[in-house]
């Protein structure tokens, strides 16, 4: 097990040499390039249920190249490489212990018969009377870049790794696909228009197999800052078009619900909490109705190392009382992100030890809850 650990991770430190390069990559100050490369290990403990004892690993490249040949227009692609499958196709819950793309993720996204490209997109940004200025974006686009942000809980690749914490389950955010967004802001306050067009899922029946979906999203927030430090607060609410097959599977149905997600400095760049809440509509069939979620972000340093940096979450999902198999799902994760090293902010290294506990109680009297720990390691490195 220990040798599997560092072969995963070993893979990730070959890349130590890419600094040298960095500064290469820096074209100019119109043209960019970004990096990550993720090495992940994880253990799955049984506690209860019908499973057994996993460990699993992954690395994933991602890169993106930004060009922006003017103070208002940018053009943008990325793509993501990744081998290994890490749990997701052998985790026995609901939710996922590791949010980030994997392989299967990366290869026919969205049923589009594409591999690899994630995002290519065109913005322009527009100023307004009044101080206020709109940003437009289309192309491929990832609907998690404009609904359901937050500071403390958005990002697992440094942050939180379990779906729950990353975004709202409850909000079926389409990443990677066709769409076009307006974003709007003045002072504190912004809103957010998207609409995408995606795929479902496979379906046995073919009414309901790989249909093309609109997605459609609005948000409104609003930016508070105080002596405390810095607070962020959004509504969102979504809905699609009707392609999704209700509880009988025999008529289509539209997703739509609402949500809200917060984040507030307690003690300026030193201590954090978050917040999200989300409800769906059960007409299709769906996994939950609600969801609650809140934390809290710690940075501090320990024997004078900077930037290290403890999250901590619970969220808490309840099911339909349609759902034949399922009632709620509890879900909480624990990680310290330790910098390793850092160079002129060309190159950054973190090292993160993360650990979840999760709990499905279901409806089988046979098997009434899956239950267990997952222990995991991470190794970022940026450039």
């Amino acid at each position: 097990m220990i040798r599997k650990v560092f072969t995963t991770l070993s893979l990730g430190l070959l890349v130590f040499g890419v600094p040298v390069k960095a500064k290469a990559y820096e074209v100019n100050e119109k043209l960019s390039i970004e990096a990550n490369l993720t090495g992940v290990y994880q253990w799955l403990d049984k506690r209860k249920g019908d499973f057994k004892d996993e460990e699993k690993g992954s690395v994933v490249l991602d890169a993106r190249v930004t060009f922006k040949p003017t103070e208002k227009d940018e053009f943008s692609v990325r793509g993501s490489f990744a081998k290994g499958n890490g749990l997701k196709k052998v985790s026995p819950f609901k939710l996922s212990p590791n949010s980030d793309d994997l392989r299967d993720d990366l290869h026919n996204i969205n049923n589009r018969s594409r591999d690899h490209l994630q995002e290519l997109w065109y913005a322009r940004t527009f100023d307004l009377p009044g101080n206020s200025t709109l940003k437009t974006t289309l192309g491929i686009i990832d609907a998690t870049a404009f609904i359901d942000q937050n500071r403390f809980a958005n990002d697992e690749l440094t942050q939180f790794m379990n779906e729950a914490f990353v975004n709202n389950p409850l909000a079926n955010l389409v990443s990677y696909d066709y769409g076009v967004a307006v974003e709007w802001s003045k002072g504190p306050f912004s809103l957010a228009l998207l609409g995408m067009q995606s795929k479902t899922d496979e379906n046995e029946d073919p009414r309901f197999d790989k249909k093309t979906y609109n997605y459609y999203a609005a948000q409104v927030g609003y930016k508070l800052e105080t002596s405390l430090g810095e607070g962020n607060y959004r509504v969102f609410v979504f809905t699609t078009n009707k392609r999704f097959p209700d509880w009988d599977g025999e008529k289509k149905k539209a997703l739509k619900g609402w949500g809200i997600s917060i984040d507030q400095d307690i003690i300026k760049d030193t201590l954090g909490v978050f917040a999200r809440a989300g409800f769906q509509d059960d007409d299709a069939e769906i996994d939950y109705k609600s969801m609650y979620s809140l934390g809290l972000n710690y940075k501090f340093k320990p024997f004078g190392v900077k930037n290290v940096e403890l999250g901590v979450g619970y969220a808490y999902l309840k099911a339909s009382s349609k759902n034949e198999e399922l009632k709620h799902t509890q879900a909480v994760e624990a990680y310290l992100s330790v910098p390793i090293y850092e160079k002129e902010k060309l190159f950054a290294s973190h090292l993160t030890f993360d650990w979840q506990w999760m709990k499905d109680r279901l409806k089988y009297e046979e098997n009434p809850e899956n239950k267990g720990h997952i222990f995991g390691v991470r190794l970022n490195l940026t450039f």
